[in-house]
């Protein structure tokens, strides 16, 4: 795969391996599922089983190389049970406005740390915690109103956070793809407006996304989320417009 990205022509991009760049350790381990560029600037990282405090340190080290004022949210997540192996297990983009939240660690009074790392022209100038990750992202003018994974029951969060309930992939700002066997998920997400549409309407040429508004298109993968693979983290986009802003 490093071969494909740093030397394909139609791939105007450069991979970022620790071990090419001095780091051998075993302990410098990093999985996309818990990392996220919420803004050009604003980088999403969890902090668990699959993503190590090294590798943060890794990606501040790289981020500095990057100059300019660059921001890291770090979320630490619970090494059990399985289900919380990354940050998108937890918290996922679904529109400017919007983000997808199982609420119990995001939202409410815990243990798990949000670290706000600020680095300005090559150097770390400050790192300090926030409240939560809603916060965090809220100082630095990204102001997301939550939709609860599960809904606002606890026994329905926990269900369906267990199955990827907040691993939604977003294709666009507004339309996104996530598990159709979360209905509680997904009757929060048709509250705020999205209109829900089976994979098979978008494959078979029924639905055309770009002529809708707000949607969530739901594939059927029972099988996949027992296996602990979500929407998002299944996914590798090789390039992505930028998002306006409105």
């Amino acid at each position: 795969m490093e071969a494909v990205f740093d030397a394909h022509p139609l791939l105007e991009t450069e991979t970022v391996n620790p071990a090419r760049r001095g780091h051998t350790q075993p302990e410098v381990t990093i999985e996309g599922g818990d990392v996220m560029v919420a803004r050009q600037d604003v980088l999403l990282v969890g902090q668990g089983a699959r993503t190590s405090t090294q590798a943060v340190d890794f990606l501040v080290e790289q981020l500095k190389e990057l100059g300019g004022r660059r921001h890291i949210l770090v979320q630490e997540i619970p090494f059990e049970p399985e289900s919380f192996i990354h940050l998108d297990m937890v918290f996922t983009l679904l529109d400017r406005d919007l983000c997808m939240v199982y609420a119990p660690l995001i939202l409410e009074h815990n243990h798990f740390e949000t670290v706000h790392i600020e680095i300005e022209d090559g150097e770390v100038r400050r790192i300090h915690e926030v409240p939560n990750l809603m916060d965090g992202l809220k100082d630095l003018g990204m102001d997301f109103e939550p939709v609860f994974c599960g809904g606002h029951d606890r026994w329905s969060q926990e269900r369906e956070q267990w199955h990827s309930g907040t691993n939604f992939f977003a294709l666009a700002p507004g339309k996104v793809l996530g598990y159709e066997r979360n209905q509680h998920t997904l009757a929060e997400l048709a509250g705020r407006g999205f209109t829900i549409v089976p994979a098979q309407d978008v494959v078979s040429g029924k639905v055309d996304l770009e002529q809708m508004g707000r949607c969530v298109v739901t594939v059927p993968g029972s099988e996949l989320a027992r296996g602990g693979g979500g929407c998002r983290c299944m996914t590798l986009p090789i390039r992505r417009d930028p998002v306006p802003e409105s």
